[in-house]
């Protein structure tokens, strides 16, 4: 389970940490001992690297989150917005607080794909 919380950065800062105390060491039994250590922290981030590039999680969690907000916003303009207000023949405005709530949703999402660009 702590696998799971673990970062590449923090795993990529442990092997330099242990590539230092590499060099400091004064016999070759203490070296061989931390090459071990430094040979099994690359492999776990090569693990994880390989996982982020294939696994399907991140877009499960992202579409769980999304999915609540998708429900209660598609209600608001759906039914209240539209179909409740279609005898009178106009649509009420959208709150500012909607607005902020539809912007904030845009952005993250628009935020996510430019960012997954430069990766």
């Amino acid at each position: 389970m702590p696998s799971l919380f673990t970062s590449i950065s923090s795993i990529t800062a442990a092997i330099a940490n242990e590539k230092i105390a590499q060099i400091n060491a004064s016999t070759d039994v203490e070296k061989a001992g931390i090459q071990a250590k430094i040979d099994q922290l690359q492999s776990q981030r090569d693990v994880l690297i390989s996982d982020s590039k294939n696994s399907k999680i991140d877009l499960w969690i992202r579409a769980g989150f999304a999915l609540p907000p998708m429900l209660y916003f598609g209600k608001i303009f759906a039914y209240d917005k539209v179909w409740a207000s279609w005898g009178e023949f106009s649509t009420p405005a959208i709150s500012s607080n909607d607005l902020y709530v539809v912007m904030a949703v845009l952005g993250f999402y628009f935020l996510y794909s430019t960012a997954k660009l430069f990766r």
